[in-house]
């Protein structure tokens, strides 16, 4: 059906959507086509989309307060600069340099290496900020040693730019710059060959998408914003002949009114970026809902909170999907905990903290056959049999001249006739339960009965 097309090319192609979220997919097909429940039609697809679903960050119950910047006045006055390292070798590249202008949004991705110092990095800056924007009078980064480096420190006095630090460990303190990365990262693993060796070919594509597409936090996109004009999709070009382009009456007033109305659209900018900044304050800050599972739904798993992956760098660890599934939801076994229907290969016992799961959404049948992404992970094979629910009881047992302490484990969703002996090596992966235990078991020696 055309109306399906439409919305494929304008979300699973590269150029076109590149996987974007439901407001700047519907944005972008509304500027262009109409039908009656378009809206409803575009948040289906968009939202049972499995590629999505499996490359995306949740951006649920983020821990730690959003501390907003004040609004700057003029583009490329404000800029953010962070990496995302690590990624597998793609030419000669495994990192990029992502750079954001913190007013219209526009964003550049620039290749480089994991290895770049102070030098290269002001280099980077120097070719794809000053010599297009000129200087900003503000930089705010992360406490990364490539940041706080004599050089960098010396050339920021130099320039007379001030510069503003976000604590390392709680990059929502920025926020902008961390969304950009994850925006980034589910672009890349969504069009990465299963080699991963293809992503710097797919920057350009990416960039282009993103900064033509509706920011949700200033309702324009971030090119309108910068340059004045939106550039021309092949959707535009199919939809609109050259008779139907407006021009201006006179020259003179082609110029007045663009200037008055980019005056306007800045101005409404930083309102709205003021209204999204409260919105995204009282996000981060509120308590979260609880959500439930009932027999049958699909589920998601999340390896990364499982803390199960060992990642090795460079190689391609980071562009893995986020999630893997979807499973089957069989039963609810406690408050916390479902009985997942997995695959007999998986050595991961089926029953799972709701910590590690997240809803997904089949694609409905009048959507036809849609692309997934599944690529085979062989780290799922180091996965622990078991999930630890809490530590019964401790003993002391001789291996050679070596006493070793062991702890007696009840497993998350079996009972005490299934109890078993671990050593705290083998409890790596349960260290709030092991503190818990040690704590407990301090403040009853402390009071005893």
């Amino acid at each position: 059906e055309l109306q399906i097309e439409i919305i494929k090319e304008n979300h699973d192609d590269l150029n076109q959507g590149a996987h974007a979220g439901y407001a700047k997919t519907y944005r972008r097909i509304a500027s262009i086509y109409y039908w009656p429940k378009m809206a409803d039609t575009i948040q289906r697809y968009v939202y049972s989309c499995d590629i999505c679903q499996k490359a995306g960050h949740r951006r649920h119950g983020p821990r730690g307060y959003l501390q907003p910047i004040p609004i700057p006045q003029q583009p490329f006055e404000v800029v953010t600069m962070d990496f995302i390292m690590d990624l597998p070798p793609s030419e000669e590249y495994n990192a990029v340099l992502v750079i954001v202008d913190k007013l219209t949004k526009y964003a550049h991705f620039i290749p480089c290496t994991t290895q770049i110092n102070e030098e290269e990095t002001a280099k980077l800056f120097h070719d794809h900020i000053w010599c297009h924007y000129g200087l900003p009078r503000q930089i705010i980064t992360d406490r990364d040693s490539r940041w706080t480096g004599a050089f960098w420190e010396h050339l920021v006095s130099m320039l007379g730019i001030r510069r503003a630090l976000t604590t390392a460990y709680h990059p929502q303190a920025d926020g902008q710059t961390e969304i950009m990365n994850q925006t980034a990262e589910i672009a890349i693993r969504a069009f990465t060959n299963p080699a991963k060796d293809n992503w710097v070919k797919i920057l350009s594509g990416f960039a282009y998408s993103y900064n033509t597409s509706t920011h949700t936090s200033t309702n324009q996109t971030p090119a309108f914003l910068l340059r004045g004009f939106q550039p021309l999709t092949t959707a535009d070009l199919l939809a609109q002949t050259s008779e139907r382009i407006h021009r201006p009456e006179r020259e003179s007033q082609s110029a007045e009114d663009f200037k008055e109305s980019m005056d306007v659209s800045l101005e409404l900018t930083k309102d709205a970026l003021r209204v999204a900044q409260s919105h995204q304050q009282k996000y981060y800050n509120e308590n979260k809902t609880e959500i439930l599972f009932e027999p049958g739904d699909l589920v998601l798993i999340n390896p990364h909170s499982l803390q199960l992956l060992k990642h090795k760098k460079g190689k391609g660890d980071k562009l893995n999907m986020r999630y893997e599934g979807p499973f089957e939801v069989l039963e609810r076994v406690s408050p916390v905990a479902y009985r997942i229907r997995l695959p007999g290969s998986y050595r991961i016992h089926p029953v799972i903290n709701i910590a590690h799961l997240e809803s997904y959404k089949d694609s409905p049948l009048e959507f036809g056959k849609r692309p997934v992404k599944h690529i085979p992970r062989k780290d799922f094979e180091q996965m622990p049999e078991r999930e630890v629910e809490k530590i019964v009881s401790e003993r002391f047992v001789k291996r050679g001249a070596k006493r070793v302490k062991q702890y007696k484990i009840r497993w998350l969703g079996e009972g005490p006739d299934e109890d078993s002996w671990r050593t705290e090596k083998e409890l790596k992966n349960a260290p709030d339960i092991l503190k818990e235990w040690r704590t407990r078991d301090r403040s009853s020696k402390d009071n005893p009965q």
